[in-house]
């Protein structure tokens, strides 16, 4: 019983993790990607609050919030000696610094949500197509009708908390303009098979912010 207890805590994770891997790699670039079949894809609320950094960054500011009320209710009040008013005060520093950038990423991950919900993208390698499809309209086009694609993303001096922040605009010649997260797409897998022939700016930020739609 000890043996296979064992042997299911160790291989049953290396298990699914592999399984995973493989079905990301059919989903991006193998037969079920789109550089090979029809994708069409829409992320719901569920899939795109429901994440482990979101869970951990609502924990961090709970923790935070308590740390806080136990600093001003309790700790400063009992404080005597300078070095509790030293501990006092760096819990307070520490805990707004943490509520602070949590307020950021909080604002950050509505913008990027706003791009993204009630918005199904298809991606068609017959003709190399991306239509966006909203309740207000569809758009459709090709390498051919784009002037240039920017990709908006954190630059080499952004805080590591919003690294993984990043987005495109194309740039229709129409004068049009389409918004997609990157983070909530294969189309990242397809961009180079898709548009390679369309100009790719990026345009890096400190902290990589939509601009309003």
């Amino acid at each position: 019983m000890n043996v296979f207890l064992t042997f299911a805590f160790v291989f049953l994770p290396v298990g699914w993790f592999i399984y995973k891997m493989l079905r990301f790699t059919a989903k991006t670039v193998g037969d079920e990607s789109p550089l090979a079949t029809v994708v069409t894809y829409e992320i719901d609320e569920w899939e795109y609050f429901v994440r482990f950094d979101i869970i951990l960054n609502v924990f961090l500011t709970l923790i935070s919030i308590l740390i806080l009320y136990i600093t001003v209710f309790f700790a400063i009040p009992a404080a005597k000696a300078y070095w509790h008013w030293l501990i006092s005060f760096s819990l307070l520093a520490s805990s707004f610094t943490i509520l602070w950038f949590m307020t950021l990423v909080s604002r950050l991950e509505w913008q990027y949500w706003l791009i993204t919900r009630n918005k199904t993208v298809t991606l068609d390698p017959a003709d190399k197509s991306l239509e966006i499809a909203t309740w207000e309209k569809t758009v459709r086009f090709t390498a051919a009708d784009l002037q240039e694609i920017e990709r908006h993303s954190s630059g080499p001096k952004s805080s590591r908390m919003v690294s993984g922040y990043s987005y495109l605009i194309f740039k229709l010649k129409t004068g049009q303009k389409c918004y997609l997260n990157l983070n909530k797409s294969y189309l990242y897998f397809a961009l180079d098979d898709y548009f390679k022939n369309v100009p790719v700016r990026p345009v890096p930020h400190k902290i990589p912010w939509i601009k309003p739609v």
